[in-house]
């Protein structure tokens, strides 16, 4: 009898061994959920503009412009600069072109916060050659001007304004 039991012990081997080998070998690494981290999309800053530059006045002799910085985003930014660059003509000719640039650093910004930031506008450096040239110098302001915050969206990083040209 134990012959007998011997050869169906074996028999029953075999024929498991052979219906693992016709089932795919599953690798426990494919059942493994890849891990969230901190650089993923929905996981970055997101600062931008919360409404149009707008123009106050501290005193008849300076113009200010008023920006508020907002991040929407879902996580802390780190330290960022905002950039103001004021452009205009002097005369009608394109290479009379006039350019300023000034910024200012901003402290990092928790989820949700703003902050607004004031630029005085340098009438005192901005001129033209009336009635020719520009009669509006034009405001571009950018958010995180030398891109060390990874942010979301890139692409809502600017505003601009226009305002008059006060001396001539």
């Amino acid at each position: 009898m134990r012959p007998i039991f011997l050869f169906i012990t074996l028999f029953y081997c075999a024929v498991q061994s052979l219906q693992a080998q016709s089932q795919p070998i599953q690798s426990p690494r494919l059942a493994v959920q890849p891990k969230v981290r901190a650089v993923d999309l929905n996981l970055k800053p997101e600062l931008n503009f919360n409404g149009e530059p707008q123009q106050i006045y501290r005193s008849p002799q300076a113009r200010v412009v008023l920006l508020t910085v907002r991040n929407t985003g879902p996580i802390a930014t780190g330290n960022f600069s905002i950039e103001v660059t004021y452009n205009w003509r002097v005369d009608h000719e394109s290479f009379t072109a006039q350019s300023l640039k000034r910024s200012q650093n901003i402290g990092a910004l928790a989820a949700g916060q703003q902050v607004q930031v004031e630029f005085v506008v340098p009438d005192n450096l901005i001129h033209r050659n009336a009635p020719y040239g520009s009669s509006n110098v034009t405001l571009s302001f950018k958010v995180d001007a030398t891109g060390v915050v990874a942010e979301m969206s890139e692409s809502n990083n600017t505003a601009s304004l226009s305002l008059p040209i006060v001396n001539q």
